[in-house]
């Protein structure tokens, strides 16, 4: 928690500081897996991981564990139980790509083109509107994409593309 008082602080403050290091992929997996297993089952959601790229990566451990707790806290939140959230691991054109799909209701009008912004929240009781605001910084931080597509009732998938 304190932890992730201080990044919200430093989010606030515009401050940029990632560790970014070699990360061994299926370490990296089965750890952030356990937790957001842990983080879906509050919700009795499904989770799914395909682990198509199990090399070796260029990146901040702490902050891309962010990442994918924050889509993976928003799935949760959106999904009705026996929701399934699922997390690809591949890698495209020396890049470490990323999916995030959900089998929610999808984005609601009112939020396209804010989705990234901070604050910016709907229908959640949970939400502060900073979760996807921080992925978007961390993600940018380490010279990456995020980029989502969204049907209405369809789900949402979120793509998170990285240098490797």
């Amino acid at each position: 928690i304190n932890a992730m008082a201080h990044e919200i602080m430093a989010f606030a403050k515009g401050e940029r500081s990632i560790l970014v290091r070699k990360v061994y992929l299926h370490k990296f997996i089965a750890e952030v897996r356990e937790v957001i297993g842990q983080e879906l089952a509050t919700g009795r959601c499904h989770l799914e991981v395909h682990d198509r790229f199990r090399g070796v990566a260029r990146f901040d451990e702490n902050k891309l564990t962010r990442v994918v707790t924050n889509i993976a806290r928003n799935a949760r939140q959106a999904m009705k139980p026996g929701g399934t959230f699922t997390w690809t691991i591949d890698s495209e054109d020396g890049q470490l790509v990323m999916t995030f799909a959900d089998t929610g209701p999808g984005i609601p009008e009112e939020m396209e083109g804010r989705l990234f912004e901070s604050f910016a929240t709907h229908g959640k009781a949970e939400g502060t509107g900073l979760g996807l605001a921080i992925v978007k910084k961390i993600v940018e931080e380490h010279g990456g994409q995020v980029s989502y597509t969204s049907a209405p009732g369809q789900g949402t998938t979120f793509r998170v593309a990285l240098p490797l």
